[in-house]
Order: C-alpha cells, then sequence, then structure tokens
C-alpha cells in the first residue's frame, strides 16, 4: 500500500514541479492520477511518517490543500480566459470566474481542515 502511495505522491509531485504556483485553478486533467487517489495516497503517508520528518508531513499536508486548485477542465477555460492580458473578458465570465475562485478558496480551506482532522486522529 506504501509503495502505491509513494508512486502516487512521487507522479503528483513531478506534476507539480512544471506548474506556475501562482496560478489559481488547473484543469484536473494535468493530473496524473485521481483526486482521490492523491488525497488517499497522501493520508497513506502520513499515516506512515508518524510524528517523523516534519518538513515532509509539511509537504504532504500542501500539497493536500494545493490539490483543490485542480477544477473541472471547463472551469480551468473559464479561469484562463478570464486571466487573458489584453483580452476584455465579458462580465459573465469574470463573474464566474471569480465564483470558481471564490470556491476553491473555500474547499481549500475545508482541505486543510480535514487534513488537520485526520493528523490529529493519527496522534491519538
Amino acid at each position: 500500500m506504501i509503495a502505491l502511495a509513494t508512486k502516487v505522491l512521487n507522479d503528483y509531485s513531478k506534476m507539480l514541479a512544471h506548474i506556475e504556483p501562482s496560478n489559481l485553478g488547473f484543469a484536473q486533467s494535468f493530473l496524473p492520477h485521481s483526486k482521490t487517489a492523491i488525497r488517499e495516497a497522501t493520508k497513506t503517508a502520513l499515516s506512515h511518517l508518524g510524528n517523523g520528518q516534519p518538513e515532509l508531513r509539511e509537504a504532504l499536508i500542501r500539497g493536500y490543500v494545493y490539490l483543490e486548485q485542480f477544477v473541472p477542465d471547463e472551469q480551468a477555460m473559464v479561469l484562463m480566459q478570464a486571466a487573458m492580458p489584453g483580452e476584455h473578458a465579458e462580465i459573465e465570465t469574470a463573474s464566474e470566474a471569480t465564483e470558481i475562485v471564490n470556491a476553491i478558496k473555500v474547499q481549500m480551506a475545508v482541505a486543510l481542515e480535514e487534513i488537520r482532522d485526520f493528523g490529529r486522529s493519527q496522534a491519538m
């Protein structure tokens, strides 16, 4: 189980190394595995780490939360259209993009709380 989790997380980290971290919202099709598989791999890795390797634990937690920035491809296209320099995004597109960004932020906060709760349950 840990071997599969390691492979999934290695694939995910390699993909993350090739994207611009300042963007908010990426197409889910960029992911090398499903969001569910990456979440489960992260939890498996955190379970095996215990309280050791705090830097790796933090990186896993950040990756878990960052996963929420991967949205359905259609939503990623809206975000890209709204961010096009020199283009005048329609008000409708800009409004939809704002809604998507706000949803991403909420989902990231939920993911952070979820992974913290998971960590607390593992410490017991």
